[in-house]
């Protein structure tokens, strides 16, 4: 761990029970006139779109709804909407749902002020110009999408997942609201809550990671450990709502400052090629990855297992750091995900091409354990079988 560091949290985060209530006031503050709100179809029957609506339109500003993200946006929908808002005058953008929702919002953002096409940004530091402001209302607890400094967009022709990566790119402001979280289905839950996990183990455990990142991730790892399981099985439980959604503030923060691992190298081409929902995939892929890594991991892992609640009094450090991988598994499986894709009988012939893919990115090159693409393709292999 390097002496000298920097550690950077540009965005402005509005925390709390109840906080989406000052959604109009916050908008109000940045002197907007026309808001453009993000959307999905799901956020909507959920009813969470009409409060906020309405905090917004009673402070005389105008809105405009485009409520039709996919699941994984694509660049078409991003550069769709750029065009709406650029034609219509809209000053700011109100996003509003899960990592999609926002950082579709926040790819419209850039492309508003910059010009051309969603693909032409993705990559490292291409976004030249300021995007138009962002505000980030999430109702997941898992991607930390309002708080990170990349938008990952689909672009399917190419079969791929587009990163744009730049400090311009983040919201101007979060408001995290556990309320908003309340309605999400408990797949959706588990999903995103082993996102957030995976987020804050590869944080924890990679090579780039700060001291106030360290307390950071291993405190939500202790929040997810604790609460995932109620926040599934219990959907109305607040406390455990709140909970996951702290883990996910202190997540967010950790990893823009540290970014990640294999797992979400390998995550990345692998949902492009297959279209798996990124949550879900991390969750399948984190076992395997944490095992790959356990030699260079011993000590952090033993804290991961105590921090997931396993009794480590009496174990060796290796006894303690394979315990964290199977208390991982067993969060898995108690939250209804799969131990691995094997039953979706996934196309092998693409394995090499993500392997290829994942050991040339950012991430796989600050994973704890040296990794070669030979290596990411026995992971794969073992994902998928």
């Amino acid at each position: 761990m390097s002496d000298l560091y920097s550690f950077v949290m540009s965005t402005e985060i509005v925390y709390g029970i109840g906080a989406s209530k000052e959604v109009g006031s916050i908008v109000a503050s940045l002197g907007a006139k026309k808001a453009f709100i993000v959307s999905d179809q799901g956020v909507k029957q959920a009813g969470l779109l009409e409060p906020i609506l309405n905090g917004i339109t009673e402070k005389g500003i105008g809105t405009a709804l485009f409520d039709d993200i996919e699941r994984s946006s694509s660049v078409q929908t991003v550069d769709r909407g750029a065009d709406i808002i650029r034609s219509n005058g809209f000053d700011v953008i109100v996003a509003i749902g899960g990592g999609s929702a926002i950082d579709t919002g926040k790819a419209m953002g850039v492309v508003v002020t910059n010009g051309g096409a969603c693909g032409d940004y993705a990559g490292i530091n291409k976004i030249k110009c300021p995007p138009l402001p962002v505000i980030a209302l999430p109702t997941t607890a898992g991607t930390s999408a309002e708080l990170t400094d990349v938008a990952v967009i689909a672009d399917r022709n190419k079969k791929a997942r587009l990163g744009l990566r730049s400090p311009l790119i983040v919201p101007k402001i979060a408001i995290m609201d556990p309320l908003l979280t309340v309605s999400m289905p408990a797949h959706v839950t588990a999903a995103t809550g082993m996102d957030a996990l995976t987020h804050a183990i590869e944080s924890y455990t990679n090579i780039v990671t700060k001291e106030p990142s360290d307390t950071m991730t291993l405190e939500a790892i202790k929040l997810i450990g604790s609460n995932l399981r109620t926040a599934v099985a219990n959907g109305k439980n607040i406390q455990a709502r709140e909970r996951m959604m702290m883990a996910c503030f202190l997540t967010g923060i950790a990893f823009r400052n540290t970014r990640l691992g294999a797992v979400h190298a390998i995550s990345g081409p692998f949902c492009g090629y297959y279209e798996i929902e990124h949550g879900i995939a991390n969750a399948v892929i984190l076992p395997y990855v944490m095992a790959f890594n356990l030699s260079g991991c011993l000590e952090k892992y033993a804290n991961i297992a105590e921090a997931l609640g396993v009794k480590t009094a009496n174990m060796s450090k290796r006894q303690a750091a394979l315990s964290a991988i199977d208390a991982v598994q067993e969060l898995n499986a108690d939250v209804g995900l799969p131990a691995s894709f094997k039953d979706l009988k996934l196309d092998e012939n693409v394995l090499p091409k993500i392997a290829e893919i994942a050991v040339t990115t950012g991430n796989a090159v600050i994973n704890p354990r040296k990794v070669t693409k030979e290596d990411l393709l026995a992971i794969c292999k073992k994902v998928i079988n």
